[in-house]
């Protein structure tokens, strides 16, 4: 408002846009989110700002992604925008980054996040000082997919590792400079990087960790984290300490809390992915 009374079109199409993800990154319903995504892009429109517009677009795609309105996962290309068409300025490549390695996060591509997460270039955008005010969501998730990839590509966990460790202590340093915000990130951070190193930690530790990840989550409204937490938790559970039934409860608990955030393309790939262990619920 203050940008639109002082005549800076730009700064305010700007806020409009950091907005838009304060919502997504608080765990806003995603229906509120994608109004406010396409009522922001038509005022971007008529303003004449097509850079935050362009911005913008990859996050509705990202929205219709995630709620199942699209085709489409992680590929950026639907109602919204279609990506293969994208002529990229520096600054909408890394919008597109950031975007694209959510959706790798979040459904589940962790090969092509982590690649992402390892490619030269845009690093001076993704550091906590100095960088984008929005940078420590992406550090998470660049390492959420780094510490999966390790896990399960053994032959390439040096250089997956290294990396994680490096935005781990980003995000461990910002949290312990009294940013309470990525405390949740670095719980469950934690949990996954003690997954990894189980002869260091006990299993009992370990899914301790994991559920402290859940509650703080849950605990800060923060919806989408906490079923994000819930799935890392059962991958963890089925994969590594052999728990099947404990892993049903938590693959259902990241389905409800992906519902009612309303995320029913997670759900989908939740329900295709884990149909064997669900199936098995509905028979008992």
């Amino acid at each position: 408002q203050s940008g639109m009374r002082t005549g800076g079109k730009s700064d305010a199409m700007w806020c409009l846009l950091f907005n838009v993800f304060v919502l997504h990154a608080t765990g806003k319903p995603l229906k509120v989110i994608e109004e406010q995504c396409q009522a922001s892009i038509t005022q971007m429109v008529e303003l004449k700002e097509e850079e935050q517009a362009s911005h913008l677009r990859m996050y509705w795609q990202l929205y219709f992604n995630l709620m199942g309105s699209s085709n489409n996962t992680v590929e950026l290309s639907g109602k919204a925008m279609n990506e293969k068409e994208i002529v990229f300025t520096p600054s909408s490549h890394v919008a597109f980054i950031c975007v694209k390695t959510i959706a790798c996060s979040l459904f589940g591509m962790y090969e092509l996040g982590a690649h992402l997460a390892i490619e030269k270039g845009d690093k001076q955008y993704f550091k906590i000082k100095g960088g984008l005010m929005h940078a420590p969501v992406f550090l998470f998730h660049r390492c959420l997919c780094l510490y999966a990839m390790v896990q399960t590509n053994k032959t390439k966990d040096r250089k997956y590792m290294a990396q994680a460790k490096r935005m781990h202590k980003e995000l461990t340093n910002s949290l312990k400079n009294k940013n309470p915000n990525v405390l949740h990130y670095v719980s469950l951070l934690n949990a996954e990087k003690a997954a990894l190193k189980q002869k260091k930690y006990q299993e009992d530790d370990v899914r301790k960790l994991y559920n402290d990840a859940i509650s703080t989550s849950a605990r800060g409204g923060y919806v989408h984290d906490a079923a994000l937490a819930q799935e890392r938790f059962a991958d963890y559970l089925l994969n590594i300490a052999g728990d099947f039934h404990e892993a049903r409860y938590h693959i259902e608990g990241a389905i409800q809390r992906y519902t009612n955030w309303g995320a029913m393309g997670i759900v989908e790939h939740l329900c295709n992915k884990y149909q064997d262990v669900l199936a098995c619920s509905s028979t008992h």
